[in-house]
């Protein structure tokens, strides 16, 4: 295997381009799972970043503006963004903390016209820098999928959100097994499975295993109708490209380079069209006002086929015809190892990831902590959890409401449910309300209240009361089912 490419680079200082590329076809998936962006301008410059950013992902500059805009585009909408989006704002902060540093030091030497030889290049340096971090926050988010399940409302059969995902499939999927005896296989191999993954990504030699697995697993995962679940398939296939061995994604860039220029391009075209075209087809739906399962149809089939392109190039790593050529491929590389100090501001953000994670065992928000479709409930001290308790740090899942009545239309599912609501989610939706005669009957801490804009007294000042700016942004929380039900299975 040739060590170099037509115009003289080396195969590792394009390992940064291919995961940029990947992370553009990641952008254009969550674009086709999720059409919140079409109607606001930071969602449609994130559009042409994206589109910049597929065609030229060799740019650190392009990758550089695309990163900008997609994490201001997202956290535009926080809180109320997907689990998986979420994670991925970490994940593209910690590229920005990785690209900077570097872009800055390259462009230092050559101010100063620095003949120092280089090992490495600018974009070998920051994959390099960046890869481990990355790898580490994604185990920690599949120990905290993991974590999250270990609840009594999970193991039953008749509320578990396995079970529930797993009839889902079987209805848009014909040939997939259900009834009663499926549930306990489900519940314990999707435990089972989800504990593996990570734990086969700690070691070099089983993270082939767990690519393998986690890529039948989360393609059939992809199947179900609920937005945005092939969307986060997307984002782990991506993120997966980070636990190839060096000698396997340099094979990857070997091959593509070696299919002709205007083959590539003509390529690249022929997605962007069809991800352009999945667009206007939503929007086209959107405006005969097609249900959403529609709309969730078209992007699936947009996605699916780039998903298993993505998926095959992944499983390269344990092809037979690379392992044969495993050896002379070492022989024939230039290998320097550079042992690198820990980055203090990289390991940030594992450290994001953690905390995030244990945000609902702390008293904080209760989405975007990784716990989607767990059926975990750690609210009004009563935690469905197997071993961990809400240690209420922070009191926000102790001040509960339940909504009796309200003459607000965003209110009535609450009021049909029964669910109980945190205090402070509750005030967000009052801020939501533009009724200048807003009316409220509710239980908070079953004590009763009735809640006037017109007629304030010392409680409804409370509630309509605006909430401060970085708490609305970072916590967000669900609605629970009832204490003396079995808790509902919700993102």
């Amino acid at each position: 295997m040739s060590d170099t490419i037509s115009d003289g680079k080396k195969p590792s200082d394009r390992r940064l381009h291919l995961f940029a590329y990947l992370i553009a076809i990641t952008s254009m998936t969550h674009m086709v799972s999720f059409q919140w962006w079409t109607d606001v301008l930071p969602g449609q410059i994130l559009f042409c970043t994206t589109l910049l950013l597929f065609f030229f992902p060799a740019s650190l500059l392009t990758l550089g503006i695309f990163l900008g805009t997609s994490i201001f585009h997202w956290f535009n909408l926080m809180p109320l963004v997907p689990n998986h989006v979420f994670f991925e704002l970490i994940v593209h902060l910690t590229l920005v903390a990785a690209i900077a540093p570097s872009l800055f030091r390259g462009i230092n030497e050559k101010l100063r016209g620095s003949t120092k030889t280089r090992h490495s290049s600018i974009s070998e340096e920051i994959f390099t820098s960046v890869r481990p971090y990355i790898r580490l926050e994604l185990i920690i988010l599949y120990l905290f999928t993991v974590l999250h399940k270990l609840n009594f409302d999970f193991f039953d059969p008749e509320t578990s959100c396995a079970v529930s995902m797993h009839g889902d499939v079987a209805a848009v999927l014909p040939g997939i097994p259900t009834g009663p005896w499926t549930h306990w296989p489900t519940i314990i191999g999707t435990i089972l499975i989800e504990t593996a993954i990570p734990l086969l990504f700690l070691m070099k030699a089983t993270r082939s295993i767990g690519i393998s697995i986690g890529i039948v697993f989360h393609l059939f995962l992809a199947l179900h109708p609920h937005g945005g679940i092939y969307s986060f398939t997307n984002l782990l296939l991506t993120l997966y490209l980070l636990l190839l061995s060096d000698e396997a994604i340099d094979w990857i860039i070997l091959q593509i380079t070696r299919i002709p220029i205007v083959a590539r391009v003509s390529f690249k075209i022929i997605m962007a069209f069809g991800f352009c075209f999945a667009v206007y087809s939503q929007r086209s739906a959107v405006l005969e006002g097609r249900p959403f399962t529609d709309l969730n149809s078209i992007g699936f089939k947009a996605w699916v086929h780039i998903a298993l392109w993505i998926s095959a190039c992944n499983l390269l790593d344990i092809a037979v015809k690379f392992q044969k050529s495993k050896n002379e491929s070492l022989q024939q590389t230039e290998r320097v190892k550079i042992h690198r100090p820990l980055n203090p501001i990289l390991c940030l953000f594992p450290i994001l990831v953690l905390i995030n994670g244990s945000s609902p065992y702390l008293g904080l928000k209760t989405t975007t902590a990784f716990a989607m479709f767990s059926n975990l409930r750690t609210e009004g001290g009563k935690s469905n959890h197997f071993f961990l308790a809400n240690y209420e740090v922070f009191s926000y899942q102790t001040d509960l409401v339940r909504v009796l009545n309200a003459n607000d239309p965003q209110f009535f599912q609450l009021i049909t449910t029964g669910d109980l609501i945190p205090w402070f989610e509750f005030k967000r939706m009052i801020s939501k309300s533009n009724r200048p005669d807003l009316e409220i009957v509710c239980l908070r801490r079953d004590q009763p209240l009735v809640l006037k804009r017109l007629a304030p007294d010392n409680n409804s000042d409370d509630a309509f009361e605006a909430l401060p700016w970085l708490p609305y942004k970072f916590l967000h929380f669900h609605s629970i089912s009832d204490f003396d039900q079995p808790m509902k299975c919700c993102w």
